[in-house]
């Protein structure tokens, strides 16, 4: 029996390829079955190695690949297939040539992990607000086609929320001179309506599972944080000990600085990192907005950064990763929001 195994596995709905090498870098080949549990287990335990190291490439079977294998292999990563250049840009991409590049990144540890939930039930929270927010996406989308159509048909004054109301929208529908666009108008009402009735029940069920989550309540303490950002942020997370620091927090949200240089020159100004989740960045974006309005330790702190940096982008910013650091801690400490410590530690780093 060998020491090490490097296993690299391409799924798919149907058929899945599963590749090995060995410690030396030589490739032992590929084995094709059927996606299933059974096949997929039994294809690890063929492997004879005393220790076995499996990734994927992060998908939408992944996250159950990697429940399924984890008892039968030492370890299981999930990577980000768009790190994977070797792979993702080749010419020739095949199953079996891909899980041997799979195998030989994995063995010199050149892949970038994604991070799994470490339970079911954060899994299911972290469903549960994705799924909130796919509605919420689908709602706002209804309610716009709605005025898009109304322009269409000469009927421009569409502005604020009216269009959507009970007795708004009859005021519109009757402006309407052709009996068939108002149809299609009563279609995308009914549609909206549906949409926003259940993007309300997602909302109810994403706020019920996160009553098992204690930090959710401390994050709701800081200005401008509110019921909807404090749970969608929890469940995107899932833990801050996944990031060693708050600057991986902050790339993770969007909000961390691409500095592009070669031989030590610049090359282009120093931006925003666009990868990373712009959900989070967003509910900053949102905190911040909020806090302006009256009086509160959220509006000091970005007062004092605007006096330092005399720049209104880097202390909105500056104050952005402030409020999405103090939710880290609070979380990764177990503390209570001290809104007096929010002033504390000015956080640099401006875009």
């Amino acid at each position: 029996m060998r020491k090490i195994a490097y296993l690299g596995m391409d799924v798919h709905v149907s058929n899945s390829v599963l590749g090995e090498m060995d410690a030396v870098g030589h490739f032992r080949g590929n084995k094709s079955f059927t996606t299933c549990e059974k096949n997929i287990i039994k294809a690890l335990k063929d492997v004879k190695a005393k220790e076995k190291y499996l990734t994927i490439e992060e998908g939408a079977l992944s996250y159950w690949v990697a429940q399924v294998a984890a008892p039968y292999v030492t370890e299981v990563i999930s990577c980000n297939p768009i790190e994977n250049a070797l792979i993702y840009k080749s010419p020739h991409k095949r199953d079996k040539v891909d899980t041997q590049k799979l195998c030989r990144l994995l063995r010199m540890g050149e892949l970038k992990r994604v991070y799994h939930p470490e339970n079911d039930h954060r899994a299911v929270f972290k469903a549960a607000a994705r799924h909130y927010m796919d509605l919420r996406g689908q709602h706002k989308a209804l309610m716009q086609k709605i005025k898009a159509m109304y322009r269409y048909w000469g009927i421009v004054d569409v502005q604020g929320l009216g269009v959507y109301s009970s007795k708004g929208r009859e005021d519109f529908l009757k402006r309407v001179k052709h009996r068939h666009v108002r149809n299609q108008l009563h279609r995308l009402y009914f549609l909206m309506d549906q949409a926003g009735s259940m993007r309300e029940h997602a909302l109810t069920t994403m706020k019920q599972m996160g009553r098992k989550y204690p930090e959710i309540k401390e994050f709701m303490k800081i200005h401008g944080i509110g019921e909807v950002g404090a749970h969608i942020f929890d469940a995107l997370i899932q833990t801050p000990h996944r990031f060693p620091d708050k600057r991986k927090l902050w790339r993770y949200c969007r909000l961390g600085i691409t500095d592009r240089s070669s031989d030590g020159k610049q090359l282009g100004y120093r931006r925003l990192d666009k990868s990373g989740v712009s959900e989070l960045k967003a509910i900053s974006y949102q905190a911040w907005m909020v806090s302006m309005k009256g009086e509160n330790e959220v509006k000091q702190f970005y007062s004092e950064s605007l006096k330092r940096t005399q720049v209104h982008v880097h202390a909105r910013l500056n104050t952005q990763r402030k409020i999405l650091s103090t939710m880290y801690g609070l979380w990764k400490n177990g503390g209570s929001y001290d809104p007096q410590k929010f002033l504390e530690s000015p956080q640099n780093g401006a875009a």
